[in-house]
């Protein structure tokens, strides 16, 4: 019977009940698409990475949320290379990822740590009005400060309200919200409310609404907080301070009851974002085997 190593992992925790579950398969054998697809739908996890060994300092993944197959996903990735460090199948180093998205540079620390350093972002992806996108969300029209759209890899559009109440007050319409994400090819809708702001630096919450990709709401999201902090520095309403270094720490799945932390550092010169990095822990929650 042949079988392939699945694991589990809690990514991005900010303690033994948060984080976004991401599940890894190792590919020691080459997989067809729609084999993917169904243990990806087995296991049932937000997202699966499906990592192949390409050489020492290589990987490519392949991700499947439980219903289609999907360019990137930054805590599947936080995932991946936990799982490839844990499994000691890596040592704590710099690793190139490829996905559907591009390669990703992934550096590995000696105590866990993984950086994902993403592509750079890309801004207006689409005109969306606020009107039919607050009822979508059960709020009044007024309730929304700003709409934005941005990419790091995924598409995202951003709704700023004005606290933490009224972020958690929101009520998804789950088939309208599918059928937005669908209609702008949008794969999740950020929705965020600020804590602090100061120079180089700000703290928020958000809510990431998933319904172009895969579930409605995910716990903890790498390539949305990247793709926000990338529009708060371009819109300025976050200045870089002195270095040009911009920190954006987000609290995400609070309203889940899984609370995680996900930093994400910009460098940037001249007034333009030149790297991006988010980073976080990923804690092993279950092991096991997959049946081919």
């Amino acid at each position: 019977m042949d079988k392939l190593p699945v694991r589990l992992y809690a990514a991005f925790a900010a303690d033994e009940r948060g984080g976004n579950i991401g599940a890894v398969v190792f590919e020691d054998e080459p997989l067809w698409p729609d084999a993917r697809q169904r243990i990806a739908s087995d296991l049932g996890a937000p997202t699966t990475g499906f990592v192949r060994k390409v050489s020492d300092k290589e990987f490519q993944t392949r991700f499947h949320s439980t219903w289609s197959e999907i360019d990137m996903c930054g805590h599947v990735t936080l995932a991946v290379f936990a799982a490839l460090r844990d499994d000691k199948r890596i040592e704590p180093d710099t690793y190139i990822q490829q996905t559907s998205a591009g390669g990703i540079v992934v550096d590995v620390a000696s105590d866990g740590f993984v950086t994902m350093r993403q592509p750079l972002p890309k801004f207006d992806l689409c005109e969306v009005g606020s009107g039919d996108l607050a009822a979508n969300l059960g709020l009044e029209a007024d309730a929304l400060k700003r709409v934005s759209t941005a990419s790091t890899a995924l598409r995202h559009v951003f709704v700023q309200l004005e606290d933490l109440e009224t972020l958690a007050s929101i009520r998804p319409d789950d088939a309208a919200l599918r059928g937005f994400c669908r209609d702008f090819a949008i794969d999740t809708i950020g929705v965020w409310c600020s804590t602090y702001k100061g120079l180089g630096k700000a703290k928020l919450r958000l809510r990431d609404l998933c319904h172009g990709v895969g579930d409605p709401e995910e716990a903890a999201s790498g390539t949305t907080n990247s793709a926000l902090a990338c529009e708060l520095v371009r819109s300025r309403y976050l200045t870089p301070g002195a270095s040009g270094q911009a920190v954006v720490v987000a609290e995400q799945g609070v309203e889940m009851g899984r609370p995680s932390i996900v930093r994400t550092v910009l460098n940037t010169s001249n007034g333009e974002i030149t790297d991006v990095s988010v980073g976080g822990y990923a804690a092993l929650r279950m092991t096991g085997d997959v049946v081919l």
